[in-house]
């Protein structure tokens, strides 16, 4: 699912906290995240005014809110939050997260600052509710390792809710600007929050803890935190891991993911919030960097969470992404029209479904219906206008001569005009933003776009999906071979004119190149790996005569890579992926290539190891019957021995 979207800039509003994120500080004069006066302020309008409802309750709250919000009835949740929210910590904290959800959504720029409003003032409470230490109690907490388990439960759950609140923060100060600042100070909160979440781990492992639900909610919250942490910065390439490292993350993706189990598991609060985390890596993250899903656990999750809340659009939504994945399209397509048509749906999960629409269609072939899906985004969304115009045409384009004059006036508009909506995050353009701008202008000079269509689904990663389902597979196969065909006839032909007298594109290598690296890619897809890496190879072999498309050989070498694997080669696998990584650069969609090469490595890796162990045991159990067999020969020796012995002795007696 595509989250882009135009950086909104936002005046920086919050300061950055002093010092590494220790569960004992020293009380500061002001707050860490807001200016002096407005802690102040704060602090001298509730400082008389006691909170009136207890941590148990709070969370009882919290729990009912939940269970709304994810039965579709947003309204109702946030009025069991908004009555306290001044009073206490987890409705004030409920509260920001009901902000910060339509902030991320939307980006509107008053949400925006509606969001931090609402996390400024979780920070108040938090500051009056964490644990404080004098200053020299604080250089003394450097020496001697504090108390963890002299916590209160609400100091405990006070120190969890401060870390999450920093997490919101962080991702909202991605927002704040297209300056480095922006990213240095959410690089230092994430840091903030990581620290403060090890301590809410030892706050756990140390404490005796008076209510046994208040407990099982605040390890729920760890372990979402510290297992998060762990599986996202796994799928980060191996250099920056090692950076982070240095700087005390810790990186374990499959512990990560055991935690995340443990935890959808318990009867913690934030037990579905472990459920979504472990759905988005599954059938979003993990999909984006050809990570094998695993479906088995995804549609467990999924049939529980549906059984709790049996309306969540969040659910319903994450069912239709398992099933197109696993190649049940019509069904998805089913699935994701039942979400839209939720009510009260926020606009923007509504533009989620389209999105996935506009693929599951393409993957059936029925263009006008990814196009029309594509069209209604480039009107009502926000996320990245220039993608979704683009894609808009390369639907249509895919139609070839069945689309009218008025249809390809509309895409001319369409291919001249994408690039006019480019955005930038964090000061930097968007990689697929680049890719179609490019695409874009080779229209404009050349007036023609071999399968743009389906170069956007191989770019996705949908082809393995695609080939789950071997009608459409095949429907698709076919169309890149036809159209192959044309490409060497016309390019073979003198004149570049068929047999009807129509002009036809003057093809160039590049072309050439792209359809072969599509057919050998689809191929692979459908697990004939030696007739894709006969194509694949040809697309290397013609490094010298493409311009534009050089993107295709790191690309082909990856594919290569995988299907020497398929084919019980990882050396070669490994060596060709190296060199994908190392020998290319400069290309578009450079670091979405890099992140699957380390995927794909860690799949590699994790097959070898499985293999080791599967050998060791096979070893084990060969030598155990060696060694059973050898002791029952010695066994049947040395009793044909004693019975010799008798014999000879009895013998020599008589």
């Amino acid at each position: 699912m595509a989250l882009h979207e135009t950086p909104i800039t936002v005046q920086a509003v919050l300061r950055e906290p002093a010092g590494p994120g220790l569960a004992p500080r020293a009380e500061p004069e002001e707050d860490d995240f807001l200016e002096a006066e407005e802690f102040e302020d704060a602090s001298e309008e509730q400082a008389d005014a006691p909170p009136t409802v207890d941590l148990h309750t709070a969370l009882e709250d919290c729990e009912k809110a939940m269970t709304l919000f994810f039965n579709n009835q947003i309204d109702e949740a946030i009025a069991i939050m908004t009555p306290w929210k001044h009073v206490s910590l987890y409705h004030a904290h409920g509260a920001a997260i009901f902000e910060f959800i339509p902030a991320m959504l939307t980006l509107e720029p008053a949400q925006i600052q509606c969001a931090h409003a609402a996390l400024r003032h979780t920070f108040t409470l938090c500051a009056r509710m964490r644990r404080n230490y004098t200053f020299v109690q604080s250089i003394g907490a450097i020496i001697k390792k504090p108390n963890y388990g002299g916590y209160s439960e609400d100091e405990a759950h006070a120190e969890l809710v401060h870390s999450e609140a920093l997490l919101l923060l962080a991702c909202l100060g991605t927002l704040e600007g297209e300056e480095m600042t922006g990213f240095v100070r959410a690089s230092l909160r994430i840091k903030t929050s990581f620290d403060g979440y090890r301590n809410c781990a030892k706050i756990l492992e140390k404490k005796t803890w008076e209510s046994e639900s208040s407990r099982n909610h605040f390890e729920s919250g760890v372990r979402l935190g510290l297992a998060t942490f762990n599986v996202m910065i796994a799928l980060l390439p191996p250099k920056i891991i090692t950076l982070l490292e240095f700087v005390g993350f810790t990186a374990d993706k499959e512990k990560g993911k055991s935690e995340l189990i443990t935890g959808s598991r318990s009867p913690g609060l934030r037990s579905v919030l472990c459920d979504l985390t472990l759905l988005v890596y599954f059938l979003i993250i993990g999909h984006f960097a050809a990570i094998p899903p695993d479906f088995i656990l995804a549609e467990s999750l999924i049939n529980n969470g549906l059984k709790r809340y049996p309306n969540s659009v969040w659910f319903i939504m994450f069912k239709a992404r398992m099933q197109m994945l696993s190649g049940m399209i019509e069904e998805a397509v089913e699935t994701y029209e039942k979400a839209s048509r939720t009510a009260d749906l926020w606009p923007q999960l509504k533009h989620l479904t389209y999105w996935e629409m506009i693929w599951a269609f393409a993957m059936m072939m029925r263009w006008p219906e990814a196009a029309s899906y594509a069209s209604k985004l480039a009107q009502d969304s926000k996320w990245s206008k220039t993608i979704y115009m683009y894609t808009e045409a390369a639907m249509n384009l895919e139609r070839g001569h069945l689309i009218s004059i008025e249809e390809r006036k509309h895409n001319a508009d369409l291919l001249l005009n994408a690039s006019c909506y480019r955005q930038r995050l964090m000061g930097r353009s968007l990689p697929m933003e680049k890719f179609v701008i490019r695409r874009c202008e080779r229209w404009a000079r050349r007036g023609y776009l071999v399968l743009p269509g389906v170069e956007m689904i191989c770019l996705w990663n949908i082809f393995p999906s695609l080939a789950a389902e071997p009608h459409y597979a095949d429907r698709m196969l076919k169309l890149i071979e036809q159209t192959s065909d044309e490409i060497y006839n016309v390019m073979n032909s003198k004149y570049g004119i068929d047999s009807e007298r129509r002009y036809t594109p003057e093809y160039d290598h590049d072309d050439v190149a792209l359809i072969r690296f599509l057919h050998g890619s689809l191929l692979a897809a459908m697990a004939l790996p030696r007739l894709a890496i006969r194509h694949l190879e040809s697309v290397l072999s013609m490094k010298d005569d493409i311009k534009e498309n050089t993107f295709l050989f790191p690309y082909a070498t990856v594919e290569i890579a995988m299907a020497y694997y398929a084919l019980g080669d990882p050396d070669r696998a490994v060596e060709l992926l190296h060199e994908a990584r190392k020998k290319y650069s400069g290309y578009l969609l450079e670091s979405r290539l890099h992140f699957r090469i380390h995927s794909k490595l860690e799949l590699i890796h994790a097959g070898e190891q499985d293999t080791v162990v599967r050998g060791t045991t096979a070893s084990a159990v060969a030598l155990s019957s060696v060694n059973v067999l050898a002791a029952s020969t010695s066994a049947a020796s040395r009793s044909t021995s004693a019975s010799t012995s008798t014999d000879r002795g009895g013998r020599r007696g008589a």
